[in-house]
């Protein structure tokens, strides 16, 4: 599955399985890990370096050894430094089978949660259950779903016992409304981003002046809104330059560059290198 496919109609599975699993270092096309949401829940676990984490009006500095839970529709993107990540994203419908474990689970399961490594290692059967989870996952997410299962269950009973302090603030009920109205136009970009893309057409799909829209993009994505359209296309073509044999003028078509020259310096302000360059090292 790729990485790439996350806007909020796409489901993460493996098999019939509602869970998937994955890690992420500086050779992955989604290293820089774009604004998105998902329908999922989702464990991000920091290996390596530092993670700066966009979550709606929030900002969280991750380290590695910290750990980070999604809740479902949360706006949410990455920067990292030197930095080495995974991701377990998972339906919630995996541990909310009764009456009783949705009572439960309810106070953790629709917040986001940011829980720093010493946090985690005062609590050994909480590092251990996730230790087991990331584990689990890494060695093949079909050849291990009961002791998934099992792992998920286990982190979320120390999760309620031990961890409600480290809910992060909700978004203001007026931020959350215009969050929001932000999805549709991430979704264009998703889906048009090979296309001519307008700031007129973002704002009107928001219902937003052009002005306040570009204000307010800013402030949840911490990027404007033709500069993340750039980025976007940009991490589409690392992709197609990684999995696929289409040329590096084809790739710049695809992704809404007439101007393969233009293409380049894009791909180079981004990515630091060469599209050419770039398929030789990934």
């Amino acid at each position: 599955m790729h990485y790439l496919d996350y806007n909020e109609q796409i489901q993460h599975r493996t098999g019939d399985y509602p869970l998937a699993f994955y890690p992420v270092d500086s050779h992955h096309e989604r290293y820089h890990m774009p604004m998105h949401w998902h329908r999922e829940t989702e464990f991000i676990r920091i290996r390596k370096g530092q993670l700066n984490l966009y979550i709606d009006d929030r900002e969280v500095c991750a380290h590695a050894g910290d750990l980070m839970l999604i809740a479902e529709g949360a706006v949410h993107g990455g920067s990292p430094e030197d930095c080495e990540y995974d991701c377990v994203v998972f339906d919630a419908a995996l541990l909310l089978g009764t009456d009783a474990c949705a009572r439960q689970l309810k106070d953790v399961i629709n917040h986001c949660i940011f829980l720093q490594r010493e946090a985690i290692e005062d609590d050994p059967a909480f590092s251990a259950a996730l230790g087991q989870l990331f584990a689990l996952c890494a060695a093949g997410v079909e050849d291990n779903v009961l002791g998934i299962t099992g792992a998920l269950f286990a982190s979320f009973g120390r999760l309620v016992k031990k961890r409600p302090d480290a809910r992060l603030d909700a978004p203001s009920a007026r931020f959350g409304q215009k969050a929001e109205q932000l999805k549709p136009a991430l979704e264009y970009i998703e889906t048009h981003y090979g296309q001519p893309i307008s700031l007129e057409t973002l704002a009107r799909l928001t219902g937003m002046s052009p002005k306040y829209f570009c204000r307010f993009f800013r402030t949840v994505v911490h990027r404007s809104p033709i500069d993340y359209v750039n980025y976007y296309r940009i991490e589409c073509a690392s992709h197609f330059l990684s999995s696929g044999d289409m040329t590096v003028a084809e790739i710049a078509q695809h992704c809404g560059y007439n101007d393969s020259s233009f293409f380049i310096k894009q791909f180079r302000k981004y990515k630091g290198t060469t599209p050419k360059q770039y398929r030789r090292i990934s």
